[in-house]
């Protein structure tokens, strides 16, 4: 399992946490800066998780990509969305030709091409979203907006957590969100309250972004199909192998409302950090085991990690200990 590298860039999900407060879930939206509205990331990974992507959608093609028919043209604005982003970010790594309807896509890292006549399902071996999506280490999920709510009706993911799209497409925003077990001060449901925020403020050229994080005992993503694999493994984690097998998993997610389909695309940028590389930066190690010793036990059923927080937690404490001696 690959993780990250270079921790200048790993997005740790805890830095807005105040010394001695605990960690409580909210509507941490912010509005992207000007200069800052890319979702296409490269960093030390790329390779790797472009590889295991690509394997976990090859391994379960109907359970990790969904879509109806009717999306056809909204995943091919979506494509040239992403398209253009990459060459603009990454002039390095990616290139594009386009020769009327005729685009040809270059990827100089993996030395690959994609040729296609933009518009036309029949020139491309995927579904546009599908093709262009294995080129990128982030997920994708396109909800269309219908009846002042929001439904899944595309959605590439190969690091689930909780969620699959075979599973929920088709859903509203609310139904995929109902276990989030948290109200707002006014006693509006927190899910309720985060999607009339994306239908009010995610406009077209003004993309969002939060955070969101979780943890994984030994597992790149949790989807519901495979709950009988993954489900039996969080009892095999213990206060001695949590630092291996147990992962910080954190999520950029972006928010970008589509110009033409005005549906709102949901970037899902995975990252994973295991439990002994906190060592390696002590103010991080320090927090995180504060915050994930006072998790509240609504919060660790809805994310899934009550069978083995207290080994973690247990873990992080003997090695909060072992780096204080270090460094006295």
């Amino acid at each position: 399992m690959y993780k990250s590298t270079n921790l200048d860039l790993f997005p740790y999900p805890f830095h807005n946490i105040k010394e001695g407060s605990n960690y409580r879930y909210s509507n941490d939206l912010r509005k992207l800066e000007k200069d800052q509205t890319s979702c296409i990331h490269i960093t030390p990974e790329y390779e790797k998780q472009i590889k295991r992507k690509r394997e976990l959608l090859n391994e379960q093609p109907e359970v990790r990509f969904q879509s109806y028919p009717h999306t056809m043209e909204m995943q091919w604005e979506v494509a040239e969305m992403l398209i253009n982003m990459a060459v603009e970010s990454y002039p390095e790594h990616f290139q594009v030709e386009k020769n009327g309807n005729h685009w040809t896509f270059h990827n100089l890292t993996l030395n690959e091409t994609e040729s296609f006549i933009f518009g036309d399902t029949s020139s491309i071996e995927f579904e546009p979203l599908d093709l262009i999506g294995r080129h990128f280490t982030t997920d994708f999920v396109l909800m269309v907006h219908r009846d002042d709510n929001l439904y899944l009706e595309v959605a590439q993911e190969s690091y689930a957590a909780l969620f699959s799209p075979h599973w929920n497409k088709g859903m509203s925003f609310d139904e995929i969100h109902a276990p989030v077990p948290f109200v707002s001060r006014t006693d509006v449901p927190l899910a309720e309250r985060v999607r009339n925020f994306l239908l009010s403020n995610v406009l077209p050229g003004e993309p969002w972004t939060r955070i969101n994080w979780n943890l994984m005992a030994n597992r790149w993503d949790v989807n519901y199909e495979t709950f009988d694999t993954w489900g039996p493994t969080r009892f095999l984690v213990t206060p001695e192998n949590a630092g291996k097998l147990v992962r910080l998993r954190v999520e950029e997610q972006f928010f970008y409302r589509m110009p033409r389909s005005n549906a709102i695309l949901f970037v899902l940028n995975t990252q994973f950090l295991p439990m002994e590389d906190l060592e390696l930066r002590p103010v991080w190690l320090e927090q995180t085991y504060s915050i994930l010793s006072g998790i509240p036990k609504p919060m660790a059923d809805y994310k899934g990690f009550t069978p083995f927080i207290e080994p973690t937690v247990e873990y992080l404490k003997n090695l909060v200990e072992k780096v204080k001696l270090q460094t006295n």
